[in-house]
């Protein structure tokens, strides 16, 4: 995060009626999917209807539940009770939360609203009552400071001054409505995913004295005050509108709608040079929201066209193999990734996080495959790949420097943005593998899994080791008479899917980027076979091609994306968990000749060959001075040195 003028740096779909607020294990209860929300084509399952089965997202779920029972709830409230007038029951944390350098982006708090939403989530994800507890607790303590201070909830060292100020038209510090924001936003889910009827009292309060400080502001005032980061205030007041069916929080919402970036993307105009990546994409999240939760949403067209141009620009032409973009987090010329790729700060693990949210808004009103082709592509080159499967610490960086490494927080002492969105990312993976209209199911990600859909009384398994193995699983276990359809997913890079069933009926889909549909009464047994043969691709870096041949490429087999593994030289334990995210790059630096590729790109392809045959690894030979390189997924190169684009040595006919 750098404090500078513009920046510091789902859209969600309410159950549409509150979450119980007590659990049934091992399901936590929550409202059954039952008709797909007004205005949308395609519905989310709760988290509670979800349960993940053996792979490497169970055991990222795992990590991440021990991290978040490892800390401490009165320690995340320290300044709130301070600033109520209360005396703090712990010691505050350190990094973002307190301390220099960090002090003056305002950023004191945002760490318990993105703890809220991962405990709420992890409550449903899991049915343990202790994350319920640990909601519960946090809430009745806000709201004790709320009975103190008339409303407002902040951490700040100077109170609620910086609210007040920006809303004043004064000097203020820091990016105080991005870390109010982090904590409306967990509130909201407390309510939604907890079920808790508290929490959600604490957040309209808050939303009303919030509503109550902007309600002199003059419009270009509350305008220029948006060019400061502020998350996604407007996606977040939307949701309080859609909870309380109250037009004042609606009405707010737009008004934390920014117009400057609002304009030119509404009429297809990419300005995102220079602009803050992480600022910039929960405001268009916000977009889509007030489309979705307006009265009259053709009114508000604008509104969705600016989300979608904005998704398709910033993942067709700005982003890298992962689906990670951005250096230093800004966007920066679409011509220049060639001149990032040596940086230690590309890839922030936050803009990732919110592109992914962004992916779900736009498809739950368009099903189509694409937007889960990316999904696919960034969950497991970006969100799985931002944990360190030995600790459960996370990425800020996802460095594509050559020969660099993965750094990520401390347990205690960092509490960055993306501790924040990180420990979100590995509660919620089960929201985003199926999906549903009336009477169609959508598989969209192939992860180990099981699904009940109560409200059609179908209940489903789905085995699979996917993607060391290209086949998965699906098993009804529980049916109840009614003809259903079955929505596979093909993906894009699959150009022939197999589909048997029952083990005697074999069909071949054809049509990559689309659906593979079965209709049919399922019944207790049935069993869907899926075969999704992956080959070697190459991903050239965008708009760097010149006259077809790329100087720069990385290698993707299927969805994921390829390392070529460079050593472990300087490494040591522990020392790729660091305090200071800013010094990423200045530390483990090593200068190491990375083998650049002298032949064709289809040569490239043919002289990798896998070398495992229950892992995805693999050895591509023929790389200059006869260097051969040993490759494996990118999510998996999290203790070692790597390298993600290889260049060519001379252009040549591929």
């Amino acid at each position: 995060m750098t404090n500078h003028q513009a920046s510091r740096r789902d859209a969600l779909k309410l159950f549409g009626a509150s979450v119980v607020a007590t659990a049934i294990a091992p399901r936590a209860s929550a409202p059954p999917p039952g008709p797909v929300p007004a205005g949308t084509a395609a519905g989310y399952f709760p988290l509670s209807a979800v349960r993940l089965g053996e792979g490497p997202f169970l055991a990222a779920q795992k990590l991440d539940a021990d991290y978040l029972l490892r800390l401490e709830p009165d320690r995340m409230l320290h300044n709130f009770r301070s600033n109520a007038g209360l005396v703090p029951k712990a010691p505050v944390y350190g990094g973002w939360e307190s301390i220099e350098p960090w002090i003056d982006i305002r950023c004191h708090g945002h760490t318990l609203g993105h703890y809220l939403t991962a405990s709420a989530c992890m409550y449903q994800s899991t049915g343990d009552e202790r994350f319920a507890q640990r909601v519960d607790y946090i809430v009745a303590e806000l709201a004790e400071c709320q009975e103190k201070t008339g409303g407002w909830l902040t951490a700040f060292p100077d109170g609620v001054a910086p609210l007040v100020d920006s809303l004043a038209g004064n000097k203020f510090a820091g990016v105080p409505w991005y870390t109010t924001h982090k904590v409306l936003a967990g509130l909201r889910d407390a309510h939604l995913q907890r079920g808790s009827a508290a929490a959600l009292t604490v957040l309209t309060r808050f939303a009303d004295w919030i509503d109550r400080a902007c309600a002199d502001v003059p419009h270009d005032r509350f305008q220029k005050m948006l060019d400061r980061e502020h998350g996604g205030m407007n996606e977040v007041l939307a949701d309080v509108f859609e909870l309380t069916r109250e037009e004042r929080y609606w009405n707010l919402a737009t008004r934390f709608s920014h117009e400057a970036l609002l304009g030119p993307l509404a009429r297809g105009v990419d300005a995102l040079d220079g602009l803050h990546a992480n600022t910039q994409i929960p405001k268009v999240i916000g977009f889509s929201r007030i489309y979705e939760t307006s009265k009259t949403p053709s009114n508000y067209n604008n509104h969705q066209d600016a989300a979608r141009f904005f998704w398709k620009t910033v993942i067709e032409r700005r982003s890298f193999t992962t689906g990670g973009h951005a250096d230093g987090e800004h966007f920066f010329p679409v011509g220049d990734f060639a001149k990032h790729l040596p940086s230690a700060k590309t890839m922030e693990t936050c803009c990732t996080h919110n592109m992914l949210r962004l992916t779900r808004a736009l498809y739950a009103h368009e099903p189509t495959v694409a937007y889960f082709d990316y999904f696919e592509r960034a969950l497991f080159n970006g969100i799985l790949a931002s944990q360190d499967p030995q600790s459960g610490m996370n990425t800020y960086f996802q460095a594509t420097r050559p020969g660099y490494v993965r750094l990520y927080h401390t347990p205690f002492d960092s509490f960055w943005c993306c501790t924040g969105s990180g420990i979100e990312n590995h509660a919620r993976y089960g929201e985003s593998i199926y999906a549903h209209d009336d009477d169609t199911l959508f598989v969209n990600l192939f992860l180990a899994s099981s699904l009940d859909w109560s409200a059609r009384g179908l209940r489903l398994t789905q085995q699979t080791k996917f993607p060391d193995e290209d086949t998965t699983r699906l098993e009804i276990t529980h049916a109840t008479k009614r003809r259903l359809t079955l929505a596979i997913r093909q993906p894009s890079w699959c150009p022939v899917m197999k589909v048997t069933v029952n083990g005697a009926r074999s069909q071949r889909a054809r049509r990559p980027g689309g659906y593979f549909k079965l209709a049919r009464e399922f019944r207790a047994g049935d069993v869907v076979e899926i075969q999704l043969p992956m080959s070697l691709a190459i991903d050239p870096l965008p708009a760097v091609a010149t006259a077809g041949h790329p100087e720069w490429v990385a290698l993707r087999y299927g969805p994921i994306v390829l390392a070529g593994r460079m050593g472990s030289a300087g490494l040591t334990p522990g020392s790729q968990i660091i305090v200071n995210e800013r010094e990423s790059g200045n530390m483990l630096r090593a200068d190491m000749a990375i083998p650049r590729w002298t032949g064709t790109l289809q040569e490239l392809i043919e002289t990798t060959r896998r070398t495992h045959p229950a892992r995805l690894e693999f050895r591509s030979t023929g790389f200059e001075g006869g260097a051969s390189v040993d490759l494996i997924p990118w999510f998996r190169a999290t203790n070692e040195r790597y390298n993600l684009y290889w260049q060519r040595a001379q252009p040549s006919v591929a």
